[in-house]
């Protein structure tokens, strides 16, 4: 049980689901991290213009992304 609330899609407002939507339709699944940003649709908003940022037009290949994501977690010494 998380201790913060997710905000599911019938509970959440407008900008929230307009937010939920655009992440989707970048194919993110409308995982529990990001109901919980749904807490605050101006984090969640912040959240999904940066994913676009990343995500729309990468400028690496999905290969050498992957090796960046698993090496800045082994110096952070965190799980992936």
């Amino acid at each position: 049980m998380s201790r913060i609330p997710v905000v599911e899609r019938a509970d959440a407002g407008p900008e929230v689901n307009a937010s939920y939507d655009a992440l989707e339709a970048m194919g993110f699944p409308l995982l529990n991290v990001l109901k919980m940003f749904g807490n605050h649709a101006g984090m969640l908003d912040a959240f999904s213009r940066m994913a676009m940022a990343l995500y729309e037009n990468p400028k690496l290949e999905a290969r050498y992304r992957e090796l960046a994501y698993l090496r800045a977690s082994q110096i952070n010494a965190c799980h992936y």
